[in-house]
C-alpha cells in the first residue's frame, strides 16, 4: 500500500468519527489528499484493478455517504429556532460537506467515469426526496445530476429504463425546480 493510500485510509477513519468536530477537521485533509497526483493515480489503479481489498474510487464514495449522514442527523438534531449566527454557522458546515461530495465525484471522474452510476444516482435522488437535505443540499445534486451524471455517455447506458421514467423524466415538482435553477 502506497504510502498516498495509507494517509488516506486514516483520513476515512477520522471522517467516520461520531463527533462532528473532528469530522470537519479532516475534511480539509481529505480535499489536499485528493489533489495529490500519486494519490488520484493509485485510486485510478486500485479501481481499474478491480480487486475488493484495495481502497478505490467506490470505497471513497461509500465513507462520504456515511459522512453526509452523520452531517444531516445533526442538522435534523439542531434547535431551528437558534440564533442568526448559529444558523449562519450551521449554514456554512453544512455547505462544507455538500461540497466536499460534489468535489470529490468531479475528483473521481475527472479522468472519466470512475464511480458506479447507480450508486450517484441513489445518492442524489434519496437527497432530492428528503425536504430536510433537499434544502440544504438540493442544488449542489441538482448540479451533480446535471453535470456529472446526465452529462456522462456510459453514465446514459447504465441508467435503467424504469428510473429514467420514474426519476429523470417525472420528477417530483422541487426536484425539476432545482433542475430548471441550473439550467
Amino acid at each position: 500500500m502506497s504510502l498516498a493510500i495509507h494517509d488516506l485510509l486514516i483520513c476515512c477513519r477520522r471522517l467516520e468519527n461520531e463527533k462532528a468536530v473532528e469530522r470537519r477537521k479532516e475534511i480539509e485533509n481529505f480535499k489536499r489528499l485528493l489533489r495529490d497526483s500519486e494519490t488520484l493515480l493509485q485510486l485510478d489503479r486500485n479501481s481499474d484493478s478491480k480487486q475488493g481489498k484495495q481502497l478505490n474510487w467506490d470505497a471513497l464514495f461509500s465513507v462520504l455517504q456515511k459522512c453526509f449522514q452523520k452531517e444531516m442527523k445533526n442538522l435534523q438534531l439542531t434547535k431551528p429556532n437558534a440564533s442568526a449566527s448559529t444558523q449562519t454557522t450551521r449554514q456554512k458546515k453544512m455547505q462544507e460537506v455538500g461540497s466536499l461530495v460534489k468535489y470529490f465525484i468531479r475528483c473521481a471522474n475527472k479522468r472519466g467515469p470512475r464511480l458506479k452510476c447507480q450508486e450517484l444516482l441513489i445518492y442524489v435522488m434519496e437527497i432530492i426526496r428528503e425536504p430536510t437535505s433537499c434544502a440544504a443540499y438540493g442544488s449542489d445534486c441538482s448540479s451533480i445530476l446535471l453535470k456529472d451524471i446526465l452529462s456522462v455517455r456510459k453514465y446514459w447506458c447504465e441508467i435503467p429504463q424504469q428510473q429514467w421514467s420514474g426519476n429523470i423524466f417525472k420528477p417530483s415538482y422541487k426536484c425539476l425546480f432545482l433542475l430548471l435553477k441550473h439550467v
